[in-house]
Parts: structure tokens; sequence; C-alpha cells
């Protein structure tokens, strides 16, 4: 892309950091949890004595923004790194990690969605081409949702909280729990509406009718089904006059829009192209002034206006280092003045981002990113916040971990009307510009022809044995979301089963091709040519189909955002390994990776022997009498063994737990190990008839996709007298 703008540049040496000290509360954090979890006093109705009283410390990092982005219904935040040190190490060591735990309240109380993670590292202090300080480094946390959706007759509108903890996870389903370093953070989001279905008509006519109406049987498979209601047409200045005039609805709640604001569309439309002329200027004085505006004063007012950020205004902008992704996050700050409700057009706020990967003051155009937004007249306090996410190609800007690479990008916002592509300074009449530095991945850089797989069911290949065992590495992670390989043990090594992801970046213009060969068998390569699910930019998915050899054509960054390679489903329990070749459209091979060891593990803990349970007192699905306690033994085994747990049901009785209810160390063979359940303490269960049930999980990355893994199960029951 061409780079434009030359900027006025001071001495673009980096400046080498001041040495530091660390606070003993950072640089011990866990030693000194370790010797009371309250010692910094962030636990409510602790029973230990806090030492000394520390939450919420944002020296080192903060979330500044939590936003939604729509087309991929994820949740965004925006995570400020501020310090060179106090991090763990630089680059090429291990670091810490920031996690991001987020909960939704869609009026009812919070709901836990789940956390993201991702490593940070001691980057030493610098200055940009433009004498600009690279501190603070912007990081971005997604985290995809499933959000509930209503028509647009009533707008979801809830409140999303960012809970940011360094080196320590927030616990799960307990919004209010303070970090120790970190914050916290509220913002209202809107969910995009969904669409019509068929009962929704039904309901309509049932309303207006006041009638009890049901469809027949026969379409009661169908009632979801969406009903394809045309897309609305912008509304004509004639009816944004009505809707924002002093009769109009918006000015009876104290929301009045300026009429240069809802005429400025109409009027940039008649100002460019070939269309413009003295007489198009005259026709205009005589349109505003049939619907009563002046449309000299709205001109005078327009040339008045530059980078108002009344109405929107882009406030956070940094790079989800997992995922590749720049997000940019504004504010929707009003009720009105955006063309019209939900249900109606509205209108876009564009978004163009640019980058200087290089620190020449020279940026570069990437691509521009629209959200369509409405007046929404319950609109919370706080506005709405959006994000605008852009998926970049990363790869040709790498660096190794002994050279840290840190670009300076620039989001520019205008309402209405696409911002610039030529001049990233300039700036329309609604909108504002932002700039930030973020850190890119250390990585190499390879060459334009070189096939590379970054992923393997969801763990980066850095961190595979992939000319070993084909295992995950201790403390392996989940590339795109930084959860662990193994929840429970995080330094245990993991095999792969089910469906394995193979990610990778484009090389557009080229194809590739998929092998796979059993080693454990030794049987010859053959091609992996299944259909592979992509999302685009705009969420959209579809299948990518390979061609008769088993070529796929490489999509761009923004056509699969997630740079899905291959989806091979695996069976049986044997090392394999796997290559991507690359060749040109005309199927000459230019270049192979090499072969990648992946060991598999598809095999469910087996019954008995692995899983299994049973009473020793009295024996299995006997009588007992309240108070008792209830022995047995239980088998909790596995080649790659993950967890177990133990747990009584029916839970609606609240019934005791037994000893123990879980671990993460396997038993020993049958009888294996003894378990207790006593039904007199810490209360005395209920006469009834009860299960105990068994759970053996193994640590197999099952599907690319974190906590998923092999398991079985085994019960048994029992009698409980009064």
């Amino acid at each position: 892309m061409k780079k434009v703008e030359k900027e006025t540049t001071a001495s673009a040496d980096k400046k080498p950091a001041a040495a530091l000290q660390i606070e003993r509360e950072r640089t011990e954090f866990h030693a000194l949890l370790q010797t009371n979890p309250n010692y910094f006093g962030n636990l409510a109705d602790s029973k230990f004595k806090p030492v000394i009283q520390l939450s919420k410390k944002t020296t080192y990092e903060e979330v500044t923004c939590v936003g939604l982005d729509q087309k991929l219904n994820q949740l965004e935040a925006t995570v400020q790194i501020k310090r060179p040190a106090g991090y763990g190490g630089d680059l090429c060591q291990t670091g810490t990690v920031e996690y991001v735990r987020f909960y939704i309240d869609y009026g009812a109380g919070w709901e836990d969605t789940n956390y993201v993670a991702f490593d940070v590292h001691d980057i030493p202090n610098g200055t940009d081409c433009a004498d600009k300080p690279e501190k603070p480094l912007s990081y971005v946390a997604s985290l995809k949702i499933e959000p509930r959706r209503k028509v647009c007759e009533f707008p979801v509108l809830p409140k999303v909280r960012a809970i940011l903890s360094w080196n320590h996870l927030p616990p799960a389903n307990q919004p209010n729990w303070s970090p120790v370093w970190g914050n916290v953070l509220d913002h209202h989001i809107q969910i995009t509406p969904r669409p019509h279905f068929l009962i929704d008509v039904v309901d309509s006519i049932a309303n207006a009718s006041n009638l009890k109406l049901k469809l027949p049987l026969k379409f009661e498979p169908a009632q979801k089904l969406p009903i394809p209601i045309p897309e609305p047409d912008p509304l004509p200045l004639e009816d944004l006059a009505k809707l924002y005039g002093k009769e109009g609805k918006a000015a009876a709640k104290a929301a009045s829009v300026e009429s240069h604001r809802f005429a400025f569309a109409d009027i940039h439309a008649s100002s460019v192209g070939a269309a413009f002329s003295q007489d198009v200027v005259v026709a205009k004085f005589e349109q505003y002034k049939a619907i009563g505006l002046d449309y000299g004063a709205i001109i005078a007012a327009l040339e008045k206006t530059k980078a108002d950020v009344g109405y929107e205004e882009v406030e956070c902008l940094g790079l989800d280092y997992n995922l590749g992704r720049l997000a940019a996050t504004f504010r929707i700050k009003r009720p009105f003045g955006y063309s019209g409700q939900l249900c109606q057009f509205g209108s876009f706020e564009y978004i163009a981002f640019w980058a200087d990967w290089d620190d020449t003051c020279e940026w570069e155009y990437l691509d521009t990113v629209k959200i369509n937004v409405h007046d929404i007249p319950a609109i919370p306090a706080d506005g709405l916040a959006y994000t605008a996410v852009l998926k970049v190609n990363l790869d040709p800007h790498r660096r190794t971990c002994h050279k840290p690479k840190v670009a300076r990008i620039r989001a520019v916002l205008s309402w209405a009307t696409p911002p610039s592509t030529t001049d990233p300074n300039a700036l329309t009449a609604w909108g504002n510009r932002l700039d930030t530095h973020v850190l890119i991945k250390p990585g190499d850089p390879g060459t334009p022809t070189s096939p590379k797989i970054s992923i393997l069911g969801g763990i980066g290949v850095a961190q595979i044995n992939i000319f070993g065992n084909g295992r995950t590495k201790p403390n392996a992670v989940f590339a795109l979301g930084g959860y662990d390989a193994d929840q429970w043990v995080p330094s245990r090594e993991c095999p792969f089963g089910g469906l394995v992801v193979a990610q990778g970046p484009p090389l557009v213009g080229y194809k590739y091709r998929v092998w796979v060969q059993n080693v454990t068998a030794g049987t010859p390569p053959s091609i992996v040519a299944n259909k592979v699910l992509v999302t685009d930019e705009n969420g959209f998915s579809s299948y990518h189909t390979a061609d008769g050899l088993g070529f796929f054509t490489y999509l761009s960054n923004l056509q699969n955002i997630d740079d899905v390679l291959a989806h091979w489903y695996t069976s049986g329990d044997d090392l394999w390994e796997i290559r991507l070749e690359v060749a040109t459209l005309a199927d000459v091979v230019l270049g192979t990776t090499p072969w990648h060891h992946i060991q598999l593990d598809n095999s469910a803990p087996a019954k008995p022997s692995d899983c299994d349970i049973h009473i020793d007192s009295g024996g299995d699905c006997k009588d007992f009498n309240a108070g008792d306690t209830i022995t047995g033994h239980f088998v909790a085994r596995d080649p790659n063994f993950g967890h177990y747990a133990i747990e009584v049901l029916p839970a609606s009785l609240s019934p005791n737990s037994t000893s123990p209810s879980a671990g993460n160390a396997q038993t020993a063979i049958t009888p294996g190990n003894v378990w207790t359940l006593n039904t007199n303490s810490p209360k005395k269960m209920d006469p009834c008839g009860y299960v105990v049930r068994l759970v053996v999980w193994d640590r197999s990355i099952v599907g690319s996709i974190p906590f998923s893994h092999n398991a079985n199960d085994a019960d048994i029951g029992f009698c409980l007298r009064g």
C-alpha cells in the first residue's frame, strides 16, 4: 500500500530505559499470596488478616475501554501497558500474563462470560520518529460471546464489565472481585437486533387485533425462520427535519439535533463529484426553504464545524496480541443525531486505520471499517461503546525476540462520510483522530512464498514439540485466547484429538495443500481436503473448498480473519505428522514446511479399568441410614490423565460432598482409591435416593478449543432412610 506523509522528525534513536525499582509486592507477588491468600486485603469477608492494603493498582497496567464488535460478536477490552519493567522478563523469556475476565448484565445481574489472557514482557522505553514516547503500549483482549437479541423495536443495551488482573486469574462468578494489580471497568454496549421471525408477525397481528392466535401445527417448525424484510432506505431530509425539528419527537425529549448535523449527509452528497454546479446550489436553497431550513446558515455552520466530538469519539486503540487485529473503540454519546432509530437505516461511523510499521514517520493506509449506528432514546448516561476491528497481516513486520518491534497506529473516526484514504491528518466535521503504540509479537517474517503453519489444534507451533513427541510443551497456552492448554496442571504436556485445525498466514495469489502421515503405522502420506469453515471481516461464515488436486486458494486476511488453513478430522492414538506446501495458481509446488509431529489421543478413559466407582460399606445400590458415613473405592486413570470429579446427585437437595471430590492426580489401579461421604456433616442429608457420579477426563485437546477433552463417567446409587 502507498505510504504518505513524512512527519517532522526528531531523533529516531531509542532512549534507554532508566533503571526502575520494582516493588516487592510485584516481584514476589505469588510468593506473598502463598503465605497469606489475603496478603493484599483484596478479598472480601476473608478469615485471613491483610498484611497491606493494595488493590486496583494501575501503575503498570490498566484497562481503559471495553466495547463490542457487533460483526464478530466479540467483547473487546483495551489494556495499556505503562512501564518498561515489572512484567517478568524480556521477549525472549516467559514474561507474565494479563488476564481479563468479562461479565455482562442484561438487567438481572452479572453473568460470567469467561476470560482472555495475553503475555506481557519487559520492553525498554523509547521514543518514536516524531519524538513521542512509545509507552503506553496498547493491547486488546477479545472474547467471543453469544448475545441475547431482540427485534429492532426493543433495543438491547447491556452493561459489560472487564476485570483486568496481572498474573492472577480473576475467579469465576465473582463480578465484585477486586484485582491487586489491574482495575475494573464498566460500560454499556448495544446488541445488534435479530431478524423478525414468523412468530413475531403472528404476535403483532394478535396484539393489534386483541386476539389469541397460534400458528397451525404444520407451521410450528418454521416459527423462528427469518422473514425476508427489505433493508430500510435512508430517511429523506424532509423526514429528518420533522424528526429533529421544533415539533419533532427528539426536541420533545430535550435532545435537539442541529440542522447542520442531520443535513450533513445530504449536503456532502450534493457537493462532490460531477453533479455539483451552481444550478444544484440554487436548487438546494429552494429545497431547504420549502421544509423550513436555512441552507446558507447550515453551510456557514458546517464551515465552522471540524472534529466535533459531541456525538461520537474514538477513545481507545490497540492491537490484539493473540489475534493480530487492530481494534478501535468509540463511544456514542447522545440519544439522537444518527439519522433514525434501530428499525430505520440510521447512519454509519467510519474508522480509517493507518500504520507506521517501521517508525519512519510515513503513514500507510490500511483500510476503513464502518459501523451502523442509530438513535436510541434510552441510551445510558455513559453512552454506548462500539469497537471497529481490522485484521492485519503482521508477519512481514515481525522480528526475533531479541529486538522488540514497536509500531505506531492511528485511527481516524468520521460520521456519515468516509475519512480520507490519502491524508492521515484530515478530519471531517464529526469525529476525531487517535494515535497509539503497539507491540508486534516476535516471529520469523519469512519470505513471500514460504509456507507457514502458525497454529495446530489451537496451540502455537512454537509451544508444541513438533520435531519431538508431538505434544504441547509445558505451560503452553491457546494462541487465540491465552487459556492454558491443560487448565488443571499447566506444566503437563498435552496430546490432541478430534478436529485439529491448522492455521497460518496467507500468501495471497498462491495455493496451498496440506498433507498428513501416520508416523506410528508408517503409512504413506495423504491429503487433507475437507472443506474449511472461514469467517470474514464482517462476521459472515462460509465454506472454503479444495480443487480436484487438494489445493486450496489462499484467502486474504479480510476473507479469513482467523487464518484457517485446514480442518483435519483425526482418529486413533498414534503419532502423526503434518506439513503444508505452497504452489502457484498453475499448481507448481514452490516449497513446503517441515513435517510437524502431533500426538493424537482420541480415546476416553476406559471403563471399568480407568473409570469406575463402587460402595464398599454395604455394597452398591443398598440402603443406609441418614447420618451414616458411606465408603467406597474409585478408579480414575488414563495414559494422558487430566482430572476427575465426584458429585452427589440430585443437586437440588444440596447433598454433602464426597472426600475427595476432585483431583488432578490419577488413582491407583483397581480397586483404586478410597472415597467417603459423611451424610451427617456439614449437614444431615435428607432421606432420598441418591447417585454418586464419577467423571474422568484426559488432558487431550479435543476439537482445537479450550476446556474440551475426552471423558467418561460411572455412577452408583443408594437410598438414605430417615
